[in-house]
């Protein structure tokens, strides 16, 4: 009995880091079926702009904001959110677990916990963006984006100084490996939502010609980093 229940065990047994990145990359692969089906099944309406200029690739929010492509979508962020808000606790944890080599630091404990809200709410508003589309309530989308890219990115920034204060006494090479990595990409999200707010404003305002291909070059690659590199 003992072997089957060992066997049973390993039939359903499923690698951490798979299911992690699995569960994470799901919005990535919901996105880009949502973007083949809107643009050969309804281009006129994805890529149609309330300036009345020209665009020929639509934006995230009007491929994932269409039906039936918006069910796929709320499909993808919502079941993702689950590994996202396990990863959340399990790096809780682990921030916690070094808190006794820093003689009980309250400033390291409160980074830890800041760093820990910030991540709900980094998942949170994102699901909220996915579950209210710009054709529902555009004005509550658009708040829930903005709250998504300044939680998203003032996470990545408590996390950074978090694994800055755990490198001073603990620097392996693999560690130092994880801390460049993450700057590396703290770096990359900073540059491209800047980018991404000054092409908005064109997109949204200035009514530019093919505005929303620009938005969308570089609203795809932030939307990937900021979901992609929480790990």
């Amino acid at each position: 009995m003992a072997c089957e229940n060992k066997g049973l065990y390993r039939l359903l047994w499923i690698p951490f880091p798979l299911f992690v990145v699995a569960g994470v990359s799901l919005p990535l692969f919901g996105l880009i079926i949502c973007f083949f089906v809107s643009t050969y099944n309804t281009f006129d309406e994805v890529t149609e702009s309330v300036c009345g200029v020209s665009n020929f690739v639509p934006s995230i929010s009007a491929v994932t904001g269409i039906k039936p492509q918006i069910y796929l979508w709320r499909y993808t962020v919502g079941l993702h959110s689950a590994p996202r808000l396990l990863l959340a606790f399990i790096y809780l944890r682990y921030h916690m677990s070094y808190h006794k080599m820093f003689n009980q630091s309250l400033i390291y404990k409160i980074l830890t916990v800041v760093a820990f809200c910030l991540n709900l709410l980094d998942v949170g508003s994102f699901v909220g963006v996915a579950f209210v589309s710009n054709q529902e309530n555009y004005p509550l989308h658009e708040h829930l984006f903005i709250v998504f890219l300044i939680a998203s990115t003032a996470y990545m920034i408590v996390t950074l100084v978090v694994h800055w204060i755990i490198g001073i006494t603990s620097c392996t090479p693999r560690f130092k490996y994880s801390f460049n990595l993450k700057s590396l990409f703290f770096g990359l999200d900073v540059c491209l939502i800047l980018l991404l707010v000054h092409q908005f404003y064109n997109h949204r305002f200035t009514c530019k010609a093919n505005g929303k291909f620009i938005f969308y070059l570089y609203n795809c690659p932030t939307f990937i980093l900021l979901v992609t590199t929480r790990k």
